[in-house]
């Protein structure tokens, strides 16, 4: 038969030098342990989540440059009423004013790097000066192929088709 040994043998020394999980200093380093993976957690989770916005905003500025070309384009969808024309620094879009002849235009050319609006009198000459800056942009190239034109900048190319007739290059 087995008895329990109840005097204070080898085991009841070591019950006494051995540390409780639940004493103080091991609470304590548990919880600067915890609190620490959650600050790295949420610098981590910031950086990600910025870096996500970045991007996300870029492309809007990409697709908004190359949607904002088209929607002057499908607002100028008369006949006769889109042209190319040598600009300052490359190719102009020459978009005439929709409705009757009032005799102005509106041109959309690249200068210094800038995707430039310009409504101007048709006669007078490019003055980047009074122009709109409408994105940032080293290339601006139009190709009209009858009612299709294609506009490239950096970002890209859009193809719009003219329903009322072919632009004029």
């Amino acid at each position: 038969m087995i008895r329990a040994h109840a005097g204070k043998g080898e085991y009841g020394m070591l019950n006494k030098h051995r540390y409780r999980l639940d004493s103080a200093p091991f609470s304590l380093a548990l919880f600067v342990l915890m609190l620490g993976c959650v600050l790295i957690l949420a610098v981590f989770g910031a950086q990600v989540y910025r870096a996500l916005t970045e991007t996300q905003s870029r492309n809007n500025a990409v697709r908004a440059s190359l949607s904002y070309v088209a929607a002057c384009l499908l607002a100028a969808d008369e006949d006769r009423a889109v042209s190319v024309k040598p600009g300052p620094q490359g190719d102009a879009l020459i978009l005439a004013d929709a409705g009757q002849d009032t005799g102005y235009e509106t041109r959309i050319y690249v200068y210094d790097g800038q995707l430039m609006e310009e409504y101007a009198e048709k006669q007078s000459d490019f003055d980047p000066a009074s122009a709109q800056a409408v994105a940032r942009t080293d290339t601006f190239t139009v190709m009209v192929d009858g009612p299709l034109v294609s506009v490239t900048t950096d970002q890209g190319t859009v193809r719009v088709y003219l329903h009322a007739g072919e632009a004029e290059e």
